[in-house]
């Protein structure tokens, strides 16, 4: 074909830029387009029309109206076209000319529609990708949610949109990957960016990252450009902290009829991401109120943030449901999907009828099927998808119940004036139950699940005691629940307090079984879609499950049980755990104080109506963000913040457990103690099993402080196994690094020996045993020890999931000629790793087996000394005597306090274990089952002294020895004596104090039998003794 030559510039062609290149009022603020000057423009036109003209698929006397349309009249930025190849320029005019041939094609023979067209074109590479169509969220997926300045994997987004009539919204999408400047460090700036921002804009993006420092909210400023009716709505964010964020941008404007001309998403090398939307009235809605409009992006800018991606996105795009409706929704779906009560009166008999039975082992086994059923009826009966759908069904009801909601919780101070006001003033709201059972009657009479699910909801909206959800800055949406919806046929002892926290990838769940209570959080992470279900399906329960057990472990302890548990999405989410742990701290903290903004369109409506704190720890996956979650506390404003975390650094005051041994102290003392009292005296032979290697706090220090023959060990990523005897050195050189199974030196092993990584196939061991996999062997091995290594003698779990032993199982651990248990000691360090019921079958098999409850108490007695040093003290006391210098070393008085809560731990797993034996004895029962007993008979009689105002308010010198003698003598010293601990310690905490040191040393001396005239006798010896030490006058 001839070459295709272009005559001299015409009209057309002098402005093809959306922005020309000198600057002007408007340009000030926007973006500068590259110089491209018309000489090269036109030759790279020319190049263009030639390739085109030699490919052949578009007919001669169509390419130069086919090119001028795409160079002129789609609003491309100079930008474009200096940076990308003739080719790919090529390849997009094709693309838009295909589409046209394919809407004439399909449109042919059908005159009434109307001549739009659509396309959907692609191009993908490592360092830049073209995207012609709707791929917003393609774009958010591949590119930008995954975004990484540190990583060198960061992406800039140019974004137009075009409203020829002959187009449906035509988008086209240019993404770059980031080149940020080595050389100079000051420079936060994509060199592409630095190159085309105008001043003012580099000054304002500036602005805006240097506010995002100071909050983990998104900043949002926006202004009109002048003499236009434009806006511009700019928002600033930390990376990868909001998948689909920015897609879901366009959605609001659209949703608020705003035409969104053009998008640009730029990345700094800081780690910040800011989105700079342009845009106008939709010309569909000429007349509608831009400000109204405006205002309200502005608004839900920060809730689209919390969950930019929700379960009921297509009822937000028809116009069906608000964003706050739909958010509302998706909170509710999520809480009715772990709450609703689905077992029914049945399952309730069948359980009492199977508990009335006696405890064999045929009905403990009954027991766990009864679990398993209940696990089987709660996840099959009402899947999230069907409670969502149910939701989508019937979504008149809940626009109801969302009204029912806002009514009570929404701020009407101004609202008037904003469009989501408007639109509340039009639903209907639910009056009362007898109102709320009516509209159940009248529209889903014949569907008694929808009707169950719908009740769960209202009841979701009864229980709420307060919600940052109408905050105007926040970074997930959380509630504080009133427990009282829970089933008691499901959970028997009620919490005390329950936060429900939903973000943009997790959801999370708090459960306290008191006002005053303490423990981790962990977070839950998934390896496959189905171990996700799994996990969504036990949360609840294994969050319960972990609060009450620490409620028995915390008897010694003034706070008493809670945990908190975060369950990553699949997917994204698990590769980046702290910005989901990062949001439901945050989320919790909303609820926790009252908001910097006084005004009284951002409070918050507090039905609680009183002063809460929470104390929490490290647990799973966590440990290395409770520095960032104190210091957090304390950016807040916290008044709380020393103390709202145990197990930080020393440089803010933290007694780190794995450090200092404090958790693997209480269980070896019961392993010594086991020793002692069965006259144990070689105890390098005794041949030990441990799950949870030598990478985690509990598995490193057991490691370290035992001294006997270890033939197997249990972890993550390996099994390591040796009936020979594992090399001990080898050992304490991983526990000593901290470094996981999978650094084992396999030099060290026998003959006998083996090494099994979890990603191994195809196993066969030195003995013959062939396993498919090394995840099977991994999750199997504590159940075939025999098979592996031969006798056992002791077995401490020292992590692993929650019942890795129930009554399902547990027969392999018992000999089935002589029915004894295969190992006769067994100490539960991890929480949770065997089933009471499982843990019973084992006793009466013959182990001596102590439960988590009793043995795994050591961390919590450390945290919660560590908690009583940081109320004690006044800021500067507390920085002097508790915190690290920059070179990590700590002052005089943190090593002696350390010291003293080593003893203090030891002589208190002491005192459980001799009075457990003793009740042995006495009973007959199994320690598991005294273990309970002891924890109730503590906690109880702790409960009733913290009730009682006679000693606490009428014998004010008896209370303050008993102060005096529960606090360390050490910080009595230090802290100003029992006045200066009075005065800043908050009362609620001193009376924990006072009721949980009388009970515990009560039932560690005197037994669980606490009638009155037994603890009356006990607290005149009690003064007895106190008058002989000198802290009670005569």
């Amino acid at each position: 074909m001839a070459q295709v030559h272009l005559s001299p510039p015409t009209s057309h062609f002098n402005n093809l830029s959306l922005s020309s290149d000198s600057i002007n009022d408007n340009d000030y603020y926007n973006y500068n387009s590259i110089p491209f000057t018309d000489s090269d423009k036109l030759n790279q036109i020319e190049v263009v029309m030639n390739k085109i003209d030699n490919l052949g698929f578009i007919p001669d006397n169509l390419i130069e109206s086919e090119v001028k349309f795409f160079y002129e009249n789609l609003g491309i930025d100079n930008n474009y076209f200096l940076k990308e190849s003739t080719d790919s320029i090529v390849s997009n005019i094709h693309a838009l000319y295909s589409a046209k041939l394919l809407n004439f094609i399909n449109n042919s023979k059908d005159n009434s529609k109307e001549d739009h067209f659509s396309i959907s074109h692609k191009i993908e590479n490592d360092d830049h990708a073209i995207y012609i169509g709707d791929f917003d969220e393609r774009i958010d997926q591949k590119y930008l949610d995954n975004s990484d300045s540190a990583a060198n994997t960061a992406y800039r987004l140019e974004s137009f949109s075009s409203n020829l009539s002959s187009f449906n919204n035509l988008k086209l999408n240019f993404v770059y990957k980031c080149n940020f400047t080595d050389s100079d460090k000051n420079n936060l700036f994509d060199s592409t960016f630095d190159k085309i921002a105008s001043p003012e804009t580099k000054k304002i993006y500036i602005n805006l990252i240097n506010q995002l420092k100071k909050t983990n909210n998104p900043v949002i400023t926006h202004y009109n450009i002048l003499n236009t009716n434009t806006y511009r709505i700019i928002i600033a964010l930390n990376q990868k902290t909001s998948s689909n964020y920015s897609s879901s941008l366009s959605n609001l404007c659209h949703y608020y009829n705003l035409n969104l001309s053009k998008k640009y998403v730029e990345q700094f090398k800081n780690g910040t991401t800011i989105i700079s939307l342009y845009v106008s009235p939709s010309s569909d809605h000429p007349n509608s109120n831009i400000n109204l409009s405006i205002n309200q992006v502005l608004k839900e800018a920060s809730l689209l943030y919390s969950i930019p991606k929700n379960l009921f996105q297509e009822n937000f795009k028809n116009h069906q449901l608000s964003l706050q409706e739909c958010i509302y929704a998706h909170c509710g779906v999520i809480f009715v999907t772990h709450f609703l009560n689905r077992l029914g009166p049945e399952y309730n008999t069948l359980k009492q009828l199977l508990s009335s039975s006696s405890p064999s082992t045929s009905s403990l086994s009954s027991t766990e099927v009864l679990l398993k059923l209940k696990n089987r009826l709660t996840s099959e009966t009402f899947s999230q998808n069907y409670i969502k759908e149910t939701f989508q069904k019937h979504y008149k009801i809940i626009q109801r119940l969302y009204r029912h909601f806002a009514d009570i919780h929404y701020i009407q101070s101004g609202l008037e004036k904003t469009l989501s006001f408007k639109r509340l003033e039009q639903l209907e709201t639910v009056e009362d139950d007898a109102q709320f059972n009516e509209i159940l009657s009248r529209y889903c009479s014949s569907n008694e699940t929808d009707i169950l699910v719908l009740k769960s909801l209202y009841n979701f909206n009864k229980s709420i005691l307060k919600t940052n959800f109408f905050l105007s800055s926040k970074v997930a949406i959380s509630f504080r629940l009133n427990p009282t919806f829970l089933p008691e046929s499901e959970y028997p002892n009620k919490p005390f307090g329950l936060f429900f926290v939903v973000g943009s990838e997790f959801r999370g769940f708090h459960i306290r079984f008191k006002d005053i209570a303490r423990g981790g959080i962990r977070i839950v992470l998934s390896r496959s879609p189905d171990n996700y279900n799994t996990n969504l399906r036990n949360l609840i329960d294994e969050n319960y499950n972990l609060a009450s057990t620490q409620q028995r472990k915390n008897k010694d302890i003034p706070e008493g049980g809670s945990k908190g548990v975060i369950l990553l999405d699949y997917g994204v989410a698990q590769t980046r755990p702290k910005a989901s742990f990062d949001k439901y701290i945050d989320a919790v903290i909303d609820l926790l104080i009252k908001p910097v903004d006084e005004s009284k369109s951002n409070q918050i409506v507090d039905l609680y109506k009183k002063p809460e704190i929470l104390f929490m720890g490290p647990d799973e996956n966590t440990a290395g963000f409770v520095d960032w979650a104190t210091l957090h506390a304390k950016k807040r404003g916290a008044p709380w913040w020393k103390s709202f975390f145990t197990g930080k650094s020393p440089t803010i005051g933290g007694i780190p457990h794995d450090e200092y041994g404090m958790t693997t102290l209480s269980v070896r003392a019961f392993v010594d103690k086991i020793y002692a009292k069965l006259n144990v005296q070689d105890t390098s032979s005794i041949r030990k099993v441990q799950t949870g290697g030598p990478s985690g706090d509990l598995g490193s220090n057991e490691i370290r402080l035992s001294d006997e023959k270890y033939v197997a060990v249990i972890d993550g990523p390996a099994v390591v196994g040796d009936p020979n005897g594992l090399d001990r050195t080898e050992l304490g050189r991983l526990a000593r690094e901290r470094l996981d199974l999978s650094h084992f030196d396999k030099s060290t092993l026998s003959d006998k020996g083996f090494f099994v990584k979890a990603d191994d196939t195809d196993i066969v061991l030195p003995n013959g045993l062939k396993f498919l996999n090394g995840i099977v062997l991994r999750n199997t091995a504590h159940l075939k020890l025999k098979e592996l290594v031969g006798d056992v003698d002791l077995f401490v779990p020292c992590g692993g999931r929650p019942a890795a032993i129930d009554t399902n199982n547990v027969g392999a651990l018992i000999d089935k000629k002589t029915g004894k248990a295969v190992i006769p000691y067994i100490v539960e360090g991890a929480n949770l790793f065997i089933t009471q019921d499982a843990k019973i079958v084992l006793e009466k098999a013959g182990a001596y087996l102590f439960k988590d409850a009793s043995t795994n108490k050591g961390g919590v007695t450390s945290s919660s000394l560590e908690v009583l040093a940081s109320l004690a003290f006044n800021d500067a006391d507390f920085l002097n005597n508790m915190c690290a210098n920059s070179e990590g070393k700590v002052p005089e008085f943190y090593k002696e306090y350390v010291e003293n809560i080593q003893k203090v731990v030891i002589n208190n797993a002491n005192l459980e274990f001799d009075m457990l034996w003793k009740l042995k004895q006495e009973t007959g029962k199994t320690f598991s089952e005294l273990s309970d007993d002891l924890s109730i008979a503590i906690n109880k009689l702790g409960d009733d002294l913290a009730a009682s105002k006679e000693l606490w308010d009428e014998d004010t010198p008896f209370r303050n020895a008993v102060l005096i003698d529960a606090f360390p003598r050490i910080l009595l010293t230090k802290a100003g004596g029992i006045e200066g601990i009075l005065s800043r310690v908050p009362e609620a905490y001193l009376k924990a104090i006072f009721a949980t040191h009388l009970s515990s040393q009560y039932v560690y001396s005197r037994g669980i039998d606490s009638n009155p005239a037994r603890f009356l006798e006990y607290i005149s010896s009690l003064r007895k003794q106190y008058i002989k030490e000198g802290i009670l006058a005569n």
